[in-house]
């Protein structure tokens, strides 16, 4: 609801200065097509002479700009001023129009009031400027009060010699608007000089500056000036009005390229829009009055040419005017991704600077060596700084919309969007990169201590069967670290009694008995690492014993206090320390893996036996710990 009053207050006070124009438009046109006689008829609009036309094109086009940039900013004194300017320009430029009317002559009365708004408009013209040059863009000392007095100098100058009641060497308009261009040239010079350490309102005040005085100072040159020194102009008063129009063409290229009155992008729309609407009104006017056919065709032939002319218009100078990113925001997400999982650092890079260049369609991409945090506009908005990435440096980008606009806060907003997405589609890239390693760690570690070990001690048995025995143990460990790995945990009960299955089979081949027994109860699932943690323990437990202890009987035993686990393995050989003399990789295995689970192992052996006690907390086991990891 906010957004739709926010939209309509700026059209409505833009279709008010539209209603303006168009009023004034009408009478204008009535006062060239009006009978020549009563109850003659109309004459044709276009017997006009030609200099009737650039009075009513720079009169009528400089209200909509100047109305428009107030429409936006209704509340800014500057723009206030700048709409006044406009308004000016319309009186003067319409007035001098109607006086160059040819056909029936005008009524006295109608002259003279038609003259004093032509000389009036001109004289408000330059008071208008003045005042806005002491205010906008900088800030000037006293400017506020100094527009008053000499505004209220040049007005009460006018309306005296309009009045008459001025001698006829200080009555003439053309020495009293010279005077005010000069009155512009000081605002002007004084902004340059006020605004020298601030670098885009010093472009501002340039470049409206400029337009100003080429547009004012071409028609006071080669107009006002000569008929105050008594010469001939140089160039008929007709056509010297076109130079008003560079003024607001100046400003309607200034309000992309140089923010002025700081209007965003979407302004444009509302221009285009309300443009629309009085072209349908003027086309149908016209065709009215020039056509013979009534108001019904007149509308539904203009509805036809606005399809068919200004719609494409339109929509090339929004493509012109209002520039977008060459990628959509679902393109732009899978090519941020895209970029974040390229595996080379020069690619991603490369692909990177690729894709910003895409999104602001910039002419000139560069590495920026100087460390930045965030994203930051510089040069008035003729580049954006990016910061470095993982792998990709501090980037500069340079003149975007191919040289046509400057960056903005949507921009900014954009480029933020952009690096956060970057981030945490790297963060997640990084994630499963570290993922990988240590699973091919962990698989790696296996390997060596499980697997390189067996196949080592099987290579080195003479006893046949017992050479088989190890490689079928290889095996079953081969296949267990290459299929666990991605098996989603048991609970513990379960996962002991695949144990008891596995354990029996591999201690009946070698004429062991096995004692099993558990005493467990409910316990909660193991993770996928604590499920291999303990298997991997109890496997390498029965292998010692198979291959050292010299046993008979095995015995295993699970019992569960409170959140505490206990396993106890126990054999009735010889024991494996005094038989090999050392700690085992396998041994040494095992205590990593216990530490995986946050446990404890103890192992005793001697001349009876070997005994090997782990307890774990269940908690640890079943809450996300990676026990396939390892020691840290």
């Amino acid at each position: 609801m906010k957004t739709g009053l926010a939209l309509s207050a700026p059209t409505f006070r833009l279709s008010l200065i539209l209603l303006i124009g168009l009023t004034a438009l009408a009478m204008l046109g009535w006062l060239a097509i009006r009978p020549l006689e009563p109850g003659g008829p109309i004459r044709p609009l276009f017997a006009q002479p030609f200099s009737f036309w650039p009075q009513v094109g720079v009169g009528f086009g400089s209200l909509v700009l100047s109305g428009w940039v107030w429409a936006l900013r209704p509340r800014d004194l500057a723009t206030r001023l700048f709409a006044f300017s406009g308004l000016a320009t319309l009186t003067f430029t319409f007035a001098a129009a109607a006086l160059d009317i040819q056909g029936a002559p005008l009524a006295d009365s109608t002259f003279y009031a038609i003259l004093m708004l032509n000389a009036g408009g001109a004289s408000a013209f330059g008071i208008i400027f003045i005042a806005l040059f002491l205010v906008y863009p900088g800030n000037l000392r006293l400017g506020r009060t100094a527009a008053l007095v000499i505004g209220g100098a040049f007005a009460l100058w006018t309306l005296l010699a309009l009045l008459g009641h001025l001698p006829p060497a200080l009555a003439s308009v053309h020495l009293i608007t010279t005077l005010e261009m000069i009155g512009i040239v000081v605002a002007v010079g004084l902004q340059y000089l006020t605004t020298r350490r601030d670098p885009t309102t010093h472009a501002i005040a340039v470049w409206f500056g400029l337009a100003v005085l080429f547009g004012a100072g071409g028609f006071i040159t080669l107009n006002a000036v000569p008929n105050t020194l008594g010469f001939a102009p140089l160039l008929r008063a007709e056509y010297a009005f076109c130079f008003f129009g560079l003024i607001y063409l100046g400003v309607a290229a200034g309000l992309r390229r140089y923010r002025l009155f700081e209007l965003g992008d979407w302004a444009f729309r509302i221009l285009f829009y309300a443009a629309g609407t009085g072209l349908l009104l003027a086309l149908d006017a016209a065709l009215i009055f020039l056509l013979p056919i009534g108001p019904g065709s007149a509308f539904g032939l203009s509805l036809l040419l606005v399809a068919f002319t200004y719609l494409p218009l339109r929509d090339a100078l929004s493509r012109r005017f209002m520039p977008r990113s060459r990628l959509r925001e679902d393109e732009l997400f899978g090519a941020v991704v895209g970029v974040a999982l390229e595996p080379v650092r020069a690619k991603r890079a490369e692909r990177w600077s690729r894709l910003l260049g895409e999104t602001f369609n910039t002419l000139e991409t560069r590495v920026d060596p100087t460390p930045l945090a965030r994203p930051e506009i510089a040069e008035e908005g003729l580049s954006l700084r990016l910061p470095a990435l993982t792998g990709i440096p501090s980037l500069t980008l340079r003149y975007p919309w191919g040289g046509r606009g400057l960056f903005g806060p949507a921009q900014l907003r954009l480029a933020r969007r952009l690096i956060d997405l970057m981030a945490h589609a790297e963060a997640s890239r990084d994630a499963y990169d570290r993922g990988v390693a240590e699973e091919r760690g962990r698989i790696a570690r296996d390997m060596h201590d499980n697997i390189g070990a067996q196949l080592l001690g099987a290579l080195h048995s003479a006893d046949g069967d017992r050479k088989d025995l190890m490689i079928r143990e290889t095996l079953t460990d081969l296949r267990d670290i290459i299929n666990n790995a991605a098996t989603p945990g048991l609970d513990l009960e379960e996962t002991l009694a695949e144990l008891r299955v596995e354990t029996a089979d591999r201690l009946s081949a070698v004429g062991i008995e096995l004692d099993w027994s558990m005493e467990i109860g409910q316990a909660p699932d193991l993770t996928t690492g604590g499920t291999h943690a303990l298997r991997s323990i109890i496997r390498e437990a029965v292998s010692n014993t198979i291959k050292h202890s010299g046993a008979r009987c095995l015995t295993v035993s699970a019992t569960r206090e409170a959140g505490q686990a206990e396993l106890v393995i126990m054999d009735d050989g010889k024991g494996i320390v005094a038989q090999t003399g050392r700690e085992g990789h396998g041994l040494a295995n095992m205590q990593s893996r216990s530490r995986s689970l946050k446990g404890r192992l103890e192992m005793s052996s001697d001349e009876t036996g070997t005994r090997i006690r782990l307890t774990f907390p269940l908690a640890a086991a079943a809450a996300g710990t990676d026990a396939s990891k390892g020691p840290s």
